[in-house]
């Protein structure tokens, strides 16, 4: 069963895609800053590397609607970063305006990308429940964001250190409401199967009502195979017995 519970798909692809971009703003950059360029490129070639593997990974364990909008991202990526090199190629622009449209596509899909945690940000706030936020990815945004931050404001590069300072706030607001919303989860004190009979009885409820949603929908996506086919013939047999009696 292709499940991948609450994690965020969002942020991969834009990961892979940012890499792309800041690599082509590694490339104008070699004249005025070599040992900058070659920083950045090694940086983000190994960011996109690691992006495209995520991306994948996701894929083969999501479902079709996440599939659909995980291959729809990739796809428009790999159709706009093309472009706006072919516009810069033909319109001979200079090195300076180089940097400048590869810096601003480069700021643009950084920040989509420090954006992408936050599009579970009014589901987390309405349940109450951090469990769609991933800590290591909350955590290492803010790291990288401190990281580039230093890195920019020694070089003076306003490219660098400003959208990377929106993404370590944006990664430490994450780590905030993770905290938050779990110790108000820890605080309550209840475990499942508290309460006797009682709450064995529910616990039974509950594993049988998600047995039967993760059955629907394998039976949806065409999958599930003899263990979808033996939930049907049993409840389409309680369904007979039912109308029997």
């Amino acid at each position: 069963m292709r499940d991948l519970g609450a994690m965020n798909p969002v942020p991969y692809p834009t990961q892979a895609a940012n890499s792309i971009a800041w690599i082509a703003y590694s490339y104008v950059i070699v004249p005025t800053n070599k040992s900058g360029s070659a920083l950045l490129f090694w940086c983000n070639e190994i960011g996109f590397l690691m992006g495209i593997f995520f991306s994948l990974s996701l894929y083969g364990l999501a479902r079709t609607k996440t599939r659909d909008r995980i291959l729809a991202q990739m796809l428009f990526y790999a159709l706009i970063i093309p472009l706006i090199g072919a516009v810069g190629l033909l319109s001979e622009l200079s090195q300076n305006q180089l940097k400048l449209m590869w810096g601003f596509t480069a700021n643009g899909i950084l920040l989509l990308y420090y954006a992408a945690p936050l599009s579970t940000i009014v589901s987390v706030v309405k349940t109450k429940s951090a469990k769609s936020i991933n800590l290591p990815l909350a955590c290492a945004q803010c790291v990288n964001g401190l990281l580039w931050l230093g890195y920019g404001l020694a070089v003076s590069d306003l490219f660098i250190w400003i959208p990377n300072a929106v993404g370590a706030c944006t990664g430490a607001l994450l780590i905030f409401l993770l905290f938050i919303y779990r110790s108000r989860r820890r605080g309550v004190g209840e475990r499942p199967g508290d309460g006797g009979d009682a709450g064995n009885v529910l616990d039974r409820g509950k594993e049988h009502d998600g047995k039967r949603v993760e059955d629907i929908e394998a039976v949806e996506d065409g999958e599930g195979g003899e263990d979808a086919e033996r939930w049907s013939e049993e409840e389409r047999g309680g369904d007979e017995g039912r109308e029997r009696r």
